[in-house]
């Protein structure tokens, strides 16, 4: 499971759960995203497990799990 505490500008911390982050990564192709790329990133969890992103914003964890 994909877990992504994400704000938008000075908004407070929203929670987007996937069941795989291939759904995630699948849903980040759609011709309008489920999620901003530049929305930033408080901490994602992958199976209860924070990754460590270089960009903590969606656009960085998209590039993150693309490359893993």
């Amino acid at each position: 499971m994909l877990e992504i505490h994400y704000s938008i500008g000075d908004s407070n911390e929203q929670v987007k759960t996937y069941e795989k982050a291939s759904d995630f990564v699948a849903a980040q192709y759609k011709e309008v995203p489920d999620l901003q790329d530049n929305y930033r990133v408080i901490k994602a969890l992958i199976d209860g497990k924070e990754v460590q992103l270089e960009e903590s914003s969606i656009g960085g964890l998209f590039t993150y799990l693309n490359t893993k």
